[in-house]
């Protein structure tokens, strides 16, 4: 049986153990690659680059459903301080400006675009990182563009039950996950699990008490952490709402999986100084975007009468026939 090597970009910042940066940076182009190329795969074991125990759960999850026979092997160096060397160096940063600048002046001639590209030699691929070029490029290839929504389509269809017919939108609450046992000392490092995972690093303090105001004030809402459910439960939970509300963090990429022109409020961190990506991925899915203050709280309390507002205005998963 023939190997092909399926390798992840490990260069270009973002670690890839994360599930924003592993979501757009791995299995979304690998998906859109794989499903373009199922057919020709017949015969054929992939040997699949392994970013971190967490991540790769979630490809396998799909792929065990699949014909095609696979193995998890650490085929590329990755390591944690890398996304933070690419990040802050002050000739990264340069880099970075001049690429932002070579998009306006040459357009789809810029060398970012190179991002987009499956890097095929002998019997390996490099699975690109859209990941990077969602940031500079604030949507994804063109090019794929097509695919890229076929492949959310099937995987949300893979992800529901036939039998669920209809159902009464909501308002979803995001809760962060407590890190791994797994995730201490030398062999945290080896097996790639992120510093400050989940809520050790942040989280959005007084969700119950939001919950229950939601819940008094006529919204139909649901408190859910994604980090306790596999991939298809996730996707499920996300199609079935309008309304995301969660502290800045990569559980926010799956608002992917949302209908279009759902609401998503995101409650900042001062912990994060940069500017977040969330406000591009929900503009390209279509939806209301909203930020909520941090005001200097690493891990803040977020109450209804800060969300009121928006939900006010976005009332679509106001809740029907509670009597």
């Amino acid at each position: 049986m023939k190997d092909i090597k399926i390798i992840a970009d490990s260069k270009k910042g973002g670690d890839l153990g994360n599930y924003w940066h592993y979501m757009l940076g791995f299995f979304l182009p690998f998906l859109v690659w794989f499903d373009k190329n199922k057919d020709q795969l017949k015969g054929k074991k992939l040997i699949i680059d392994s970013c971190n125990p967490m991540t790769d759960s979630i490809l396998e999850e799909y792929l065990k459903e699949s014909q095609i026979p696979y193995e998890m092997r650490q085929l590329s160096i990755k390591k944690l301080e890398l996304s933070k060397r690419y990040w802050k160096s002050y000739r990264k940063k340069i880099k970075r400006r001049l690429m932002k600048l070579e998009v306006k002046l040459r357009g789809t001639e810029a060398s970012v675009f190179t991002f987009h590209r499956f890097v095929e030699k002998e019997d390996a691929i490099t699975i690109p990182r859209w990941d990077v070029y969602l940031e500079f490029f604030d949507s994804f290839p063109k090019i794929y563009e097509q695919l890229i929504n076929e492949i959310r389509k099937k995987l949300i269809d893979w992800a529901n039950s036939p039998s669920e017919t209809s159902y009464e939108p909501y308002t979803l609450i995001l809760k962060r996950s407590a890190p791994p046992t797994t995730a201490i000392g030398r062999a945290s490092v080896e097996k790639r699990w992120l510093k400050g995972y989940g809520s050790e690093r942040r989280q959005l303090r007084g969700i119950d008490s939001l919950n229950n105001d939601l819940g008094k004030r006529g919204h139909n809402s649901l408190i859910f952490e994604p980090g306790a459910h596999n991939l298809k439960e996730q996707i499920r939970v996300h199609n079935h709402s309008k309304a995301l509300i969660a502290i800045r963090g990569a559980d926010l990429f799956n608002m992917f999986w949302m209908p279009k022109n759902s609401t998503v409020i995101m409650q900042l961190s001062s912990g994060l100084m940069n500017k977040g990506a969330q406000s591009i991925l929900a503009k390209y899915c279509g939806h209301q975007f909203y930020e909520i203050p941090h005001n200097g709280q690493v891990s803040p309390i977020l109450t209804f009468d800060k969300i009121e507002k928006i939900l006010d205005e976005n009332s679509s998963t106001k809740a029907h026939n509670l009597c």
